[in-house]
């Protein structure tokens, strides 16, 4: 019944505002994003098991907080979300307190710090900017990616036609991969890698 209130309410407020921000907002909660999300968190729990309860992650492109939020039930560790875009910092911090939040390229950010890396906005980047700062790893870091073959929206500059295409895509030695299809309407694609 809560969650009914809750997604009613995102519903209504979503139809009586034009906002941009605030639809954005709303997008950043939505089925697919917590299914897609929930989905990541889910197979990364089998992973976290190898680091002790203080484990740096990051988070690369990670909008308004989501995958770090639900993130934090299963670590007590460093979790670290960082987008291009300064209003994802400021939305970020009133959504999720409890996750440090950082506005940053991924062109400049170092994440040789960090023994979990995910980006689950691998079709908003080229492949030679995630490729590059992925090289700029430790070794031994987990790496998790999200893409999908959603053509439709204008900002996925980086849609891959296949979860082969996606693994090919990128410069990782492949641990697990996974394909999941979302609502009829796209193929999410996951790769764990080290």
């Amino acid at each position: 019944m809560i969650k009914n209130l809750y997604y009613n309410t995102l519903q209504t407020i979503d139809y009586i505002t034009s906002d941009r921000k605030v639809k954005q907002i709303i997008n950043s909660v939505n089925d697919n994003q917590i299914e897609s999300k929930t989905w990541l968190v889910e197979k990364l729990k089998e992973h976290l098991d190898i680091f002790s309860n203080d484990v740096n992650i990051c988070i690369a492109a990670g909008w308004y907080g989501l995958t770090a939020h639900l993130l934090r039930e299963h670590t007590n560790g460093k979790l670290v979300s960082f987008d291009i875009d300064p209003e994802c910092e400021k939305i970020g911090n009133h959504l999720y307190d409890n996750i440090k939040f950082i506005t940053e390229d991924i062109n400049n950010f170092n994440p040789e710090k960090f023994d979990i890396i995910i980006c689950t906005s691998c079709e908003h980047i080229t492949d030679k900017e995630l490729n590059d700062f992925l090289d700029k790893r430790k070794t031994n870091t987990i790496v998790i990616l999200q893409s999908n073959d959603y053509y439709e929206i204008k900002d996925h500059i980086n849609c891959k036609n296949s979860l082969e295409d996606f693994e090919k895509s990128v410069n990782l030695r492949i641990l697990n991969s996974y394909e999941k299809q979302i609502e009829n309407k796209f193929n999410r694609y996951m790769i764990i890698g080290a």
